[in-house]
């Protein structure tokens, strides 16, 4: 009896190290490594490929406020990661670039959630693991206070735009409040881009 209780406790020690390494892949990124998702080492397309993608669909990108970016010459990476967890609500705030809820009711399970923005001067926010189908929508919003608008530009001048993996844009669904928040419901990640439109 005694050794059959050894041999299921090295069972359980066994199968809690194989847990312990599956989930250690959502580790939060470094502002200089691209997260690494469930499935693969996924990277959005080259920051410059999509805004020279955006500029010829007639699309201005807005830039963050000089208070809440750093200088022009240092427009690094950062990013914020979080533990979301099934039994509450996560809000995950990328400040200067935007904010995400995620209600835990629309979790696949327990998981690290991270939000970067490739580069500080550009309204530009990617959004890891991805791939990730949501049960349901979590919400992305844009305080458009935080950006710097171009003169003669108005609030109602600015789009949201979702870049597809292969590098393609469309715009997205949003709602626009008179607080000047722009927000998006989504039920799974992508890179999200804070434009103003300039070919109509």
């Amino acid at each position: 009896m005694k050794t059959n209780t050894q041999s299921i406790k090295a069972l359980m020690i066994a199968a809690l190290v194989v847990l312990a390494v599956g989930c250690s892949e959502f580790n939060a990124p470094t502002a200089s490594q691209p997260p690494e998702t469930s499935s693969e080492n996924f990277q959005y397309p080259p920051i410059e490929n999509v805004i020279a993608t955006v500029e010829a669909a007639g699309y201005r990108v807005i830039a963050p406020r000089a208070e809440t970016a750093l200088d022009d010459q240092e427009c690094d990476t950062v990013s914020v990661s979080r533990l979301c967890r099934g039994s509450n609500v996560s809000n995950i705030n990328l400040s200067g670039i935007c904010k995400l809820t995620v209600p835990g009711s629309v979790l696949p399970n327990d998981m690290t959630i991270t939000v970067v923005a490739p580069s500080t001067c550009m309204g530009v926010a990617d959004f890891y693991p991805h791939p990730t189908q949501f049960n349901g929508n979590v919400e992305i919003r844009w305080d458009t206070q935080d950006f710097e608008l171009p003169e003669g530009m108005s609030f109602d001048d600015i789009v949201p735009l979702y870049v597809h993996d292969d590098g393609t844009i469309e715009e997205v669904v949003f709602e626009r409040s008179e607080n000047r928040f722009i927000t998006v419901q989504t039920n799974h990640f992508s890179r999200y881009i804070i434009t103003q439109r300039v070919g109509a």
